[in-house]
């Protein structure tokens, strides 16, 4: 072999090698952003409606359980996931109202889902 099919042999496998990481990565953002949406229906899920203040929302329609959606972008080396709710009402939830205390949920369906996404993402 010479010196130049060695470089295009290795060129090739860097270039393959480097497809596959970007492949691995957007499987573990969905896989992310999945375990995200489950944390979000474990925290919402059978909570007593009308809620005390303080604890996450209960569930009367299911409407907010249900309006929630997983994203994913990427681009080359880079990526974001996450979830969004449609509710219009789930930001009231969350921070309050004049006349309603807050549901906080956010940072409990963050915290419930963080051991899974560092298993996802981590190295090795």
């Amino acid at each position: 072999m010479t010196a130049h099919e060695a470089a295009a042999v290795l060129q090739r496998d860097v270039k393959f090698k480097k497809e596959d990481t970007i492949r691995q990565k957007n499987s573990k953002l969905m896989r992310g952003a999945n375990a995200l949406r489950n944390a979000e229906l474990e925290v919402l899920r059978g909570n007593p409606a009308p809620a005390p203040v303080g604890s996450p929302p209960g569930t009367r329609s299911g409407t907010l359980m249900r309006s929630w959606s997983t994203y994913c972008t990427a681009g080359g080396e880079t990526g974001m996931f996450g979830i969004l709710c449609a509710a219009i009402y789930a930001g009231y939830l969350e921070n309050r109202t004049r006349k309603m205390g807050a549901r906080p949920y956010v940072d409990r369906i963050q915290q419930k889902a963080l051991p899974k996404i560092m298993a996802i993402f981590e190295m090795g």
